[in-house]
Parts: C-alpha cells; structure tokens; sequence
C-alpha cells in the first residue's frame, strides 16, 4: 500500500523569489469586438442576407418615385436701360427689392391659400386634404437675379405642373386684383363722370334730333334768312299797300282815271319782279350763312372768295329791289295801281283792303315762322354748344383716366410675366426606390451585425477558451479540445500537461499528489476525472479515482464509498500492493454525510489514508456553484482542474478564480472539452 508517489511536475523546485504575480493585460477594444463576433460570423452572414433581403424589399416597396415641374416668372422692370439711366444706383436697388419682395410674395400665405383653394376645385383626389403649410413646404422658391423659380416634386407628373400653375394663377390674379385696386379709388370718380357725360350726350342728342327735326343747323339758319327776306318784301309792300290806301281815302276815295293800262302793267310787272327779287336776296343770305357756319377757319382763302361774291350778289339784289320800290312808289302816286276806269271808288277800296289784309296776314305768318325758325336756331345751337361741351369734357376725362391707367401700371418699378409655364414632367426626377432599397439592405446587414456584436458582448457564457485570457495569469488554460469528457486521447494529454505544470510549493516526498476535479457552474466530473485516472493508470502508476460529489451518492445503505470514509465509519481501503491500476472509490451511501456536514478536517483526514498508497489520486469533487464540500476538496488538493464547456455561465467562472487560484496548494488550471470550431486555442491546446 505505501509506494512512492511518482511525481506530478517536473519542477520541483519551491519559488521562493516572492516575486509579486504578473498584472491582467489591458483589455483591447478590438480584440475584445472580434473575440465577440468569433463564431457568429455565419449566422451574421445568414442574418444579414435575410433582414437585409427583407429590409431591401421593405424599402424597394415603400420608395416613391417623384417627379419635378418647374416654372418660371420673370420680373421687367418699368424703367429701361435702369443701371444707366440716373447717376446713382438707387432704382437698381429699388428694383432689386422689388424682385425680393415679388419672390416672397410668391411663398405667401394669401397666394398659396387661393392655390389650396383651385387645387381642391380641379383635382380633389389628390388635393382634398392638402393644406396650405403642406403645399408651402412643397414647392421650392428661389430667386435667381429677375428670375423667380418654382419648383415642385410629385408622385403624379400631372399634380406636379397643377400646383404650380395653381400658384403663378393665384399669384397673378392677385396682382391684377391688387393693381386695380389701387387704381379703383382714383378711377371711381372718373368713371361716374365718364357715364354722366355720356347719358348726358344722348340726352343732349335726343334733343338735337328732336329740335332740328330731319334739317340740319345749316339748313334752319338758311330757311330762317329766306324768312327774314320774305318778312322783309311782304313789310315793305305793306307799307306800300297802306300808303296808297291812305292816299286814297285822303282824296276821297277817287282816282286818277289818267292811268293807262300800260302803266297799270307795268305795276303789276315790278311787284312781280320785287318778289322775285326777295327770293332770290333770301337765298343769298341763306348761302352766306350756311357758308359761314360751314367754314370755321375764315382765312380759308376759299371762304373769303365765296364770301365775297355772295356779298356782292345781295348787293346787286338790294339795289334792284331799291330801284323796283322807288318805281312802284311813283306808280303808286299816280294811281296806277288799280283799274279805275274799269271799277267804281268803292271796289277799288275794298280790293286795296283786301290786299293789304292778305299781305298782312301774311306777314304774320312769314313773322311767326321765322320766330319758330329762330327759336329753333337758338335751340340747335345751344345743344351743339353743350354737346361740344360735354364731347370735350368726356375726352378730357377719358384722356384722365388713360393718364391714370399708365400711371398706375407705372406706380410699381416692375412687372412681372410668365415666362415659363409649368410642364407635365415625362421622367422622374428622383427614385428613392433604389435608394430605399439599398439602404433597407445595408441597414439589414448592419442590425444583423449590430444583434450578432451585441449578443456577443453581452454572452453570459464562455463559449471559447479565450474568455480566461484576463485570468490567464492566475488560472491557466492547459487543454482546449472538440473531444468529449471520456475521450482517451484527450486524457493523455491533459495528464501529460498536468506532469509538466511547475509547482509553486514543495511537495513531501512519499505521498501522492492529489488533483482535485471540479466544476465552476452546474454538472457533473465523474466522466472527466475517470478518463484523467484511467490515463495514469495506461501511464503505469498506481491511480486512485475518488467520487467526492455527495450528491451522487447511492441511498443504498450497503454501498461504502466517499461518505463512510468521511464520517469515520470502518473502509476496507483499496489494496494498490499488486501494481499498477486503476483504484476507485464511490460515492458510498446517502444516509451518512450531507453535502452540508463535510468540513476541511473532514476531507484532508480523509485523504491522508489515501495518499501513501497511490501513485496519484483523482477526486471529481462536482460543481463549486451546487457543493459546499468542493472548496475543502481544493484546499486538500495539489492541484485543482477546472472543467469548463462552452454552456458554463462566464460569470460563474470568473467568479471562482480566486478559488481555484488559492486554495490548492499549486493553484489550479482549466480545462476545456467540447469546445467550438472557432476557439483560436483549439489547435494549440488540444
């Protein structure tokens, strides 16, 4: 039973520099991202082409495509040639905010409502939800020198070129509106005057058609001079008549009977004459008069000469009617004028009566004519006078108002024109489709990435070996291997490692070195611990596998294993005096110890019936996190083996290093089975 214990290290050499422990390397950002990723690179590669297929659909789906329209106002301004037309820049300026003020103009509230208001009446599909701020916000103003441009972008081509039509209309109606109305309060008054003087011309020629009749102001000044001749010729035979009747009735009412009827005739002839006489004086006048109310310029050279021989005329027929009178006149005081050698007194007298009375009457007639003439003269020519009048003041204010229509087409420094109107676009100009499309695929990739990086630097599990490397320096990292726990191999060279780990403290001679087999987070080490045993026993040592974990053991009250052993009952020991083997020791019976009645005298007392026999000695002490009794079993070990599979919770071993790095007397190592394709130490730790 007492064989020499074979070595566990080579170096036996105690350290006794008291050399402070090598510090934790500074963690590298880098290293620490692609310790995170390692092994989700295909996962993440499968994730990105789904969420980023997905997401591309997504967006290819969702993306529009927009066209643009544009139009184009033009500002002119009032004056030409403005940047050389005064000795200072002044109008350019005004001109210049004139422009801005017209391009802010465009983009207000008052144009972009009325556009609302035309858009909702002509395409209420698309615009009966639109507002004004939407409309606003969708169409671009900006003003390049006297250009105002306005651009829009739409998913309908059509929609597009409406809005902007509907802006340029509202925005140039409102002009117009907004130049009459300031022309309105200065053009009212003249208006109202223009339509009085225009009734009061009709008016005024209702009367004149009325009055004139169907002659003209010519025709009535000459018909009156004719009636003014012939009141004349009858006046002046009147008086003749009534001359001779008043010698006649002075002598008693005889005549000469010396009268021959030759002189009688010849009376007779004169009247005739003098009558004729009369008209044509009548006539005279009457073309002197139309010609003078025919000529307004009387240094026509024409006129003077008509005038002139009209004027000569009517003195050549007065004088022969003066001439014709002082003959009828002698005549008369003859006697001549009646047949009185053919009549008696009486007849005579009463034919002279008679004939003074008919020219008397006749004279009245000629005289009430001629005042209707003259009334109507005098009539005809106050409506021409008031027509003139009023022609000239209905031209004045017309001359007024065209005065006032420049002015206040001129009141601005500028006018604005059309000069491109909006068109239906054939194009698009912009597809976010593609856009979308390849975003939704890089942003896929990126979030499967972001998901696949944030998975892996919140892992709460070990997954690789790697994850010991800040701990490295306390706990080394002596195997990493794809193999199971009862792998043979594997075992080798774990007992291999474990031979060749350099010893902190001094061992005594004589006595087997004990590696204490744990576990940091739930499970079991039966499997591992029995391969490590069964390899020192393939390596010709004499090696003793304890089952430590109290849990395992058997309700069976016969089994005798670890449990008796600890509460002092009578063991028959393994016999080890045969040579080399495999010894092993169960669990023993559930009845006697409990996980929370083992103490470290306990274990160590234990033990020291053990360690004299074998060469080396296996405990598979169960898990740290579920057994009290493991951290006796390290403090009683040599060296402690740490078994750890990529499902371990990362915190739990991180939690127990200081453990495993000070309770057994030359610390402990770890040791990795099952471990992923993408562990980098799987190839130089196996």
């Amino acid at each position: 039973m007492n064989a020499v214990a074979t070595p566990l290290p080579v170096d036996d050499l105690p350290d006794m520099t008291g050399a402070p422990l090598p510090e934790a390397p500074e963690p590298n950002p880098v290293a620490g991202v692609l310790r995170a990723m390692r092994g989700r690179w295909k996962a993440t590669v499968g994730g990105a082409v789904l969420l980023g297929g997905v997401m591309a659909a997504g967006g290819y789906l969702s993306g529009v495509q927009l066209y643009e329209s544009q139009a184009i106002l033009r500002v002119f301004p009032q004056e030409s040639n403005i940047l050389y037309a005064t000795g200072d820049d002044s109008v350019l300026r005004t001109f210049d905010s004139f422009v801005r003020a017209e391009t802010t103009y465009v983009a207000s509230h008052p144009v972009m409502a009325r556009a609302v208001e035309t858009l909702a009446a002509g395409r209420p599909d698309l615009a009966a939800d639109l507002t004004v701020s939407d409309l606003t916000g969708s169409i671009e103003i900006r003003r390049s020198d006297s250009l105002i441009v306005l651009t829009t972008r739409s998913r309908d081509p059509g929609f597009a070129a409406d809005k902007l039509e509907a802006v340029v209309g509202a925005y140039l109606a409102m002009n117009l509106e907004a130049e009459a109305a300031r022309s309105e309060v200065r053009l009212a008054e003249l208006f109202q005057r223009e339509e009085e003087l225009v009734t009061r011309l009709t008016d005024l020629r209702a009367d004149q058609l009325e009055i004139g009749g169907e002659f003209g102001m010519s025709a009535i000044s000459r018909a009156h001079v004719e009636k003014i001749a012939q009141i004349d010729a009858l006046a002046i035979r009147l008086g003749e008549i009534e001359t001779t009747l008043a010698a006649l009735e002075a002598d008693g009412g005889s005549t000469s009977v010396d009268g021959a009827d030759q002189e009688i005739m010849r009376a007779t002839l004169l009247d005739d004459i003098i009558g004729a006489l009369g008209t044509e004086r009548a006539r005279l006048l009457g073309d002197l008069a139309s010609l003078r109310v025919d000529f307004a310029d009387r240094t026509n050279p024409r006129f003077e000469q008509r005038e002139r021989s009209l004027v000569e005329e009517i003195a050549v027929v007065e004088a022969a009617l003066e001439d014709r009178r002082e003959q009828i006149r002698v005549l008369a005081q003859t006697g001549a004028l009646t047949d009185t050698p053919t009549q008696s007194e009486e007849q005579s007298l009463a034919e002279i009566r008679s004939l003074r009375d008919r020219v008397a009457a006749q004279l009245e007639t000629a005289r009430a004519e001629a005042r209707d003439l003259n009334r109507r003269r005098i009539d005809l020519d106050r409506v021409e006078q008031e027509i003139a009048a009023a022609e000239e003041l209905l031209d004045e204010t017309r001359r007024a108002l065209e005065v006032i229509r420049v002015e206040s087409g001129r009141a601005l420094p500028g006018y604005t024109v059309l000069m491109s109107p909006p068109s239906e676009p054939v194009n698009p100009a912009d597809d976010s489709r593609k856009m979308l499309a390849a975003g939704g695929l890089a942003g896929g990739a990126a979030l499967a990435l972001l998901i696949a990086l944030i998975l892996g630097l919140t892992e709460r599990r070990v997954r690789f070996a790697e994850t010991l490397t800040p701990v490295e320096h306390r706990l080394p990292v002596l195997q990493v291997s794809a193999a199971g726990e009862g792998d043979a191999d594997a075992a080798d060279r774990l007992r291999n490692e474990l031979q060749l780990h350099p010893l902190r403290r001094p061992r005594l001679v004589g006595k087997a070195p004990v590696v204490a087999v744990v576990r940091a987070g739930a499970g079991e080490t039966s499997e591992l611990g029995r391969a490590l045993a069964e390899s020192y026993a393939r390596a010709r040592m004499k090696a003793l596998f304890i089952e430590a974990d109290l849990g395992m053991a058997s309700d069976d009250a016969a089994e005798i294993g670890w449990s008796d052993l600890l509460s002092g009952q009578p063991v028959a020991l393994p016999d080890a005096s045969e040579g080399p083997g495999l010894w092993e020791l169960s669990a023993g019976s559930a009845g006697l110890v409990d996980d929370r009645a083992v103490s470290a005298p306990m274990v160590r007392a234990a033990l020291e019936k053990l360690v004299r026999s074998f060469d080396v000695i296996i405990v598979s002490g169960g898990s740290l996190q579920d057994r009290l009794s493991c951290q006796f079993l390290l403090s009683a070990a040599d060296v402690g083996v740490l078994s750890l599979q990529p499902t371990d919770a990362r915190a739990a071993v991180l939690g127990q290093v200081d453990r495993l790095d000070s309770l057994p007397r030359n610390g402990a190592v770890a040791v990795m089975r099952r471990a992923l394709p993408g562990d980098p130490w799987l190839a130089v730790r196996t």
